[in-house]
């Protein structure tokens, strides 16, 4: 699509304010029909580039077309017609009742010289009733809470009937039933024939509902496509500075991001877990949190286990489901074993395919032996291996069998004094 066939077209805009260049040659389209979500950590260029687009702020470099005419070509009243704006810092103190607040959005068209008559007063409780705040038509401005106000300026904004619609941050002050509720409401207007870009913290969002993304970073446009191509690892990750999970929403689908909280005061205590079936998943979410450096078994690609390690960026060794741990795999694993300073066998059920599991264990500098966890049903690990209990029977013996709270416990206290004590 070239800037011709957008509603919406920022063209290689730069705006600078003195020393500080706020913006750098963005290119941003807003196609027909579309919800657009701008995204980007605090301080990216958003804001800023909403304005510029609205033409509050004028760009010092590159242009702004709307239906491919320059924006500096349009009256303030002609630029109101088709543009409409909710800023994230909305007026907090408009000494009016709500429903008159509501009807200000009318302006544009009646213009500025003529108070609203019957008609306009009905599109604003028409519009008041779409938010669902209808029973406060005659309350103060004011009064309503941070959320309400938001919700009332986005009425206004329903009310100019403007076929573009920008939205800064709309849903920061909204719970999450309101704000997935306005988001849902963008979306049905654009099927109405309007065009939005909505400027979003929420990544999840932004994913569920935005039928395009931009991602800004630095005044710059970072990447600009589908949420599916925009928010990867890697990408978010860059412009956030922040270790995140990129999955799927399991009920829609769409894109779901996740921040991964990481500790940091124990990167040098390197723990290596050997599980399987789950019993891995508890120890690694706790070293994970306190920032031990974990790697992780042998574990097949369907084990929870596996999908774990994988969504934190665990080293494991993968193997295919139901196969065993041949002398490749092996070494890979007793290698991160023998790196570890400290080793976790946990419980899970041992036969012939993972017997070589407890190899790994008895190469350990030191061993902890995770019990079942509390809640868990009462299982016989060793049934149909019976061959295997003496070795790890052997293991026990030397090493004792530790509830998982008590192995946290020793683990913290490893924190407190440092590697010199760990080896």
């Amino acid at each position: 699509m070239n800037g011709t066939d957008a509603v919406l077209h920022a063209k290689r805009v730069d705006y600078r304010i003195g020393p500080a260049q706020l913006l750098s040659g963005v290119d941003l389209e807003l196609r027909p029909s579309e919800l657009h979500g701008l995204i980007g950590p605090n301080g990216a260029g958003k804001s800023t580039l909403l304005r510029n687009l609205i033409g509050y702020l004028k760009p010092t470099g590159g242009e702004v077309l709307v239906q491919g005419r320059p924006l500096r070509d349009y009256s303030a009243r002609e630029r109101a017609k088709r543009i409409s704006y909710l800023s994230q810092h909305g007026p907090d103190q408009f000494p009016f009742p709500v429903v008159d607040v509501v009807e200000m959005g009318s302006y544009p068209v009646i213009g500025m010289g003529r108070s609203p008559g019957t008609a306009e007063r009905e599109s604003a409780m028409r519009a008041l009733a779409y938010v669902g705040l209808e029973h406060l038509a005659d309350r103060s401005f004011p009064s309503l809470s941070g959320g309400e106000r938001q919700l009332v300026l986005f009425a206004r904004v329903l009310v100019q009937e403007s076929p573009i619609i920008l939205l800064d941050e709309p849903t920061a002050s909204l719970d999450i039933g309101h704000e997935t509720t306005l988001l849902q409401m963008v979306r049905d207007l654009c099927a109405e024939g309007y065009s939005a870009i909505i400027a979003l913290h929420n990544l999840n969002l932004a994913a569920e509902y935005c039928h395009r993304v931009t991602l800004m970073e630095r005044g710059r446009v970072r990447a600009e496509g589908p949420p599916e191509a925009v928010l990867t690892r890697e990408l978010v990750e860059t412009a956030y500075r922040t270790t995140v999970h990129v999955g799927r929403n399991d009920a829609t689908g769409s894109i779901a991001v996740s921040p991964v909280p990481t500790g940091g005061t124990a990167r040098g205590i390197h723990v290596h877990v050997i599980g399987g079936a789950g019993g891995g998943v508890n120890i690694t979410r706790f070293l994970h949190r306190n920032g031990f450096s974990v790697t992780g078994g042998v574990a097949h690609e369907l084990d929870s286990d596996a999908r774990l390690w994988k969504a934190l960026g665990v080293p494991f060794v993968g193997v295919p489901a139901f196969s065993r741990i041949d002398e490749e795999r092996f070494a890979e694993a007793a290698a991160m074993v023998d790196a570890a300073d400290l080793v976790v066998l946990c419980a899970f059920p041992f036969g012939d395919g993972n017997a070589r599991n407890l190899e790994l264990a008895e190469r350990a500098k030191r061993l902890i032996i995770l019990d079942e966890e509390p809640g868990g049903c009462a299982r016989d690990f060793f049934a149909g291996a019976e061959s295997l209990r003496p070795v790890f029977d052997r293991l026990a013996e030397a090493n004792g069998i530790v509830a998982y709270r008590e192995a946290c416990e020793t683990l913290e206290q490893d924190l407190r004094r440092g590697l010199d004590d760990v080896d």
